[in-house]
C-alpha cells in the first residue's frame, strides 16, 4: 500500500471506529471470496465512473455523485456479504452508482439497519474532511480508496449484523 492508501484508510477506520461500526482492536469480519468480488466490481465502477464524466461532459464529480457513490458503497458492501452469507449469488453491476437511492436485495433486518444509520453519511464525510485536509492529494485514487475502505466496513456490519440472528 503507499502512503495516500494508508492515510484514506486511517481516515474511514477512524471514523468507522468513532460512530461505533468497528470497536477498538476489533477485526474486520470480511471473507477472501468477498475482497476476490471486489476486483470486478471496482473496475466496474472506475469505468462507470469515467464514461459518466464524459456524458456530463465534466472533469469532476459534484458533491451529490460523491454522496451516491459513497452510498453506493454500503449498499453493494451489505448486499455481497448477504449474499455470501446466505449462498445466494452474486450480482457485480454498477447500477445505482450515481443515483441518490439503489436497489437492494437484502432482508428486512439488514433494510431497517441501513435505512436507519447513516454509514454512508459518517464514513463519506471523513473522506470529505480528508480530501480537504489534503488538497495535493490525487482525488480519484483518494475517492477510490476512500470507497474500498466503506464497501469492506459495509462487509463487516453485515456479516456481524447477520451472525448476531443466526
Amino acid at each position: 500500500m503507499n502512503e495516500l492508501s494508508i492515510q484514506v484508510a486511517q481516515a474511514v477506520i477512524a471514523a468507522a471506529r468513532q460512530a461505533g461500526y468497528l470497536l477498538e482492536d476489533e477485526a474486520m469480519q470480511s471473507a477472501p471470496e468477498l475482497v476476490e468480488l471486489e476486483k470486478p466490481l471496482f473496475v466496474k465502477m472506475f469505468q462507470a465512473f469515467r464514461e459518466h464524466l464524459q456524458k456530463v461532459n465534466r472533469m469532476e464529480l459534484t458533491a451529490d455523485e460523491i454522496a451516491s457513490m459513497f452510498n453506493f458503497a454500503v449498499g453493494k458492501g451489505a448486499e455481497m456479504a448477504y449474499n455470501f452469507m446466505s449462498d445466494q449469488k452474486q450480482d457485480c453491476n454498477v447500477n445505482g452508482l450515481f443515483d441518490p437511492r439503489m436497489s437492494l436485495y437484502v432482508d428486512d433486518r439488514l433494510m431497517n439497519f441501513l435505512k436507519a444509520e447513516p454509514v454512508a453519511a459518517r464514513l463519506g464525510g471523513a473522506f470529505v474532511d480528508f480530501q480537504a485536509e489534503n488538497p495535493d492529494i490525487d482525488p480519484v485514487l483518494a475517492l477510490f480508496e476512500a470507497l474500498k475502505w466503506v464497501m469492506r466496513i459495509s462487509e463487516h456490519l453485515t456479516i456481524k449484523l447477520i451472525n448476531k440472528y443466526q
